[in-house]
């Protein structure tokens, strides 16, 4: 199981490398025109990755004042409110460290943020960047119906640990011993998913009360998430090459989007590292909509997805963008399905 990941890889990198051949051909069209289109897709990436990490500072300071003492109103732990809207590996997980009271909590703020963080805060404005306007509609839906779906990932996922007695390590490290025994309780996992329920069961009335409108209340949240990251991105690209706004304001809050001496892995990198990736996921999907596309047929119809439907499912397993490359060949039901 370990090794899956690996595999995936070398599939993915061997379908670069036929993209990479087949562009040499023809860098337009078929093969060769997904490796290309994988490599341009790093510049709308960009965008709203910049924008996100650069504001992380302000994020983190904002959801520990104003959704931390929510939190804590209702009994769940703190740690949850920063990785339920930041990714874990966006500064969520170093944040939840922080904020945890106990490592449990710690634990299953990750768990939340590997579900949570990472939808609200790389995948609505990575996809909205990605997706053609009108697909935003199904995305919608899909994201609102999806988020559904996460307190109970995350308490399958806690009750499997409870009952597995899993060891974690106690500071955030990547080669520490792995010596806490985590100690999770039932009582513990429910009272740190009472607000994340709360916000789902809010979600489901209104998908269920007034659809139209929620619809168009995610749509406005994102095209105001999509507005501020452009405007946080034009200010640090010129604070990085003037300097202005430290001149003026005596400094600057926001995180740099560049690689520096204090972080090698930052906001263009990531972009970047997502592009090279996606020259060989565009080319693999291709492949599999080219010549499994009767295999896809045949399980999809199991699941009732079409075959197009079922290829986005296997491809987003892979990687969530390249399944974004599928869902302007599928019909309306299984764009929000995927």
């Amino acid at each position: 199981m370990a090794n899956i990941g690996t595999y995936v890889i070398w599939i993915i990198m061997a379908c670069a490398v036929a993209g990479a051949i087949a562009s040499i051909r023809d860098e337009e069209s078929g093969l060769g025109g997904e490796f290309i289109t994988g490599l341009y897709s790093i510049g709308p990436i960009f965008v709203p990755v910049a924008g996100i990490m650069a504001s992380i500072p302000y994020l983190s300071q904002f959801i520990s004042v104003v959704f931390g003492p929510l939190h804590d109103l209702v009994g769940s732990d703190a740690a949850l409110a920063a990785t339920t809207f930041i990714a874990v590996d966006m500064g969520g997980y170093q944040l939840a460290d922080a904020l945890a009271k106990t490592r449990e909590a710690w634990i299953m703020a990750m768990v939340t943020g590997y579900m949570a963080g990472a939808t609200i805060v790389f995948s609505i404005p990575v996809g909205l960047a990605m997706l053609h306007k009108r697909e935003h509609k199904y995305m919608a839906l899909g994201v609102m119906s999806g988020i559904l779906s996460i307190p109970i990932g995350v308490f399958t996922t806690c009750i499997i640990m409870a009952l597995t007695n899993v060891q974690v390590r106690e500071i955030v490290s990547a080669n520490a011993e792995s010596s806490y025994v985590l100690a999770l309780s039932l009582g513990g996992i429910l009272a740190n998913l009472v607000p994340l329920i709360v916000i789902c069961i809010g979600i489901a009335v209104g998908l269920w009360l007034v659809p139209n409108v929620m619809i168009r209340g995610f749509l406005h949240f994102g095209n105001f998430m999509t507005a501020a990251l452009k405007l946080v991105l034009v200010f640090c690209i010129v604070e990085y090459f003037t300097g202005f706004f430290t001149a003026v304001f005596g400094g600057w809050g926001f995180d740099p989007i560049i690689a520096d001496e204090a972080d090698q892995f930052r906001a263009l990198e990531i972009a970047g590292y997502i592009g090279i990736m996606l020259c060989g996921a565009f080319p693999m999907v291709y492949l599999i909509k080219k010549y499994l596309a009767r295999p896809m047929e045949v399980i999809g119809n199991k699941v009732g997805l079409e075959s197009n439907g079922a290829a986005g499912i296997l491809a987003a397993a892979a990687n969530i963008l390249a399944m974004f490359r599928l869902i302007g060949d599928m019909r309306a039901r299984d764009k929000v399905l995927c």
